[in-house]
């Protein structure tokens, strides 16, 4: 009898421990996935993506280690592919050409002025983006080929996707906004506080997504302002 109760008494308490843990697994997991959305929009109501949002990294935290992976640019269709790339100061960026023509890619962006003249395939070496900021990219052959580098360092760089929206901690209060239609220079970033955009914005469907209006209309898009090219062989390459 007494070693029953004794087996019962254990059990009781095994299974009272783990009541307790599941709990703490479950209430640690609600915790670290709450979170809130901030959904980008233009002056039309329609979604912003491509858009860069940023926060610092809480206090103490130890910065991020630099990313040691070769970051890629491709060129497709006479396009930068991806248009906007976020990468962190310190890291390599490739610029293979998936063309069957020639491209000539340069930037004169204070943060990284490079240029990789005539070329096709991956012949080129990786260039290193070591200063933050934005690098504003065009081919001097094409100029419709605009592209953009987000070099970010000791903050948390989120890309809007297609309905314009990214997924931030619920204990982020501040971000910076960057989009290429927010200034002629492509270049500007806009500090937000997220505090006073929740007093004004209401939840949509029940859930914390705030919406914040950007001054510009996506159809009208600002003219990226890449310096007049002076290629003598566009008529030949393009």
């Amino acid at each position: 009898m007494l070693q029953a109760s004794m087996l019962r008494a254990t059990q009781h308490i095994q299974s009272a421990l783990l009541l307790a843990l599941s709990f703490a697994v479950m209430l640690g997991t609600s915790s670290a996935a709450h979170a809130k959305v901030l959904r980008l929009v233009d002056q039309n109501q329609q979604a912003v993506f491509d858009a860069v949002v940023s926060y610092a990294l809480p206090a103490g935290a130890a910065a991020a280690p630099t990313n040691n992976s070769v970051a890629v640019m491709d060129q497709i269709n006479k396009q930068f592919v991806p248009r906007v790339l976020i990468i962190q100061q310190g890291q390599q960026v490739t610029f293979p050409n998936s063309d069957d023509i020639r491209h000539h890619v340069y930037s004169f962006s204070a943060t990284k002025p490079f240029e990789i003249k005539l070329f096709k395939g991956s012949v080129n070496q990786p260039i290193l983006f070591d200063r933050e900021g934005i690098v504003v990219l065009g081919c001097n052959i094409h100029d419709q080929m605009v592209g953009y580098i987000y070099v970010s360092h000791n903050e948390v760089a989120l890309q809007s996707d297609q309905n314009g929206e990214v997924v931030l901690p619920d204990d982020v209060d501040q971000v910076n906004i960057w989009h290429a239609n927010l200034s002629a220079q492509n270049t500007k970033r806009e500090m937000v506080d997220l505090r006073q955009l929740l007093v004004t914005t209401p939840k949509v469907n029940s859930q914390d997504k705030l919406v914040l209006p950007l001054p510009f209309t996506l159809n009208a898009v600002v003219e990226e302002k890449m310096p007049e090219s002076t290629s003598k062989f566009k008529k030949k390459f393009n």
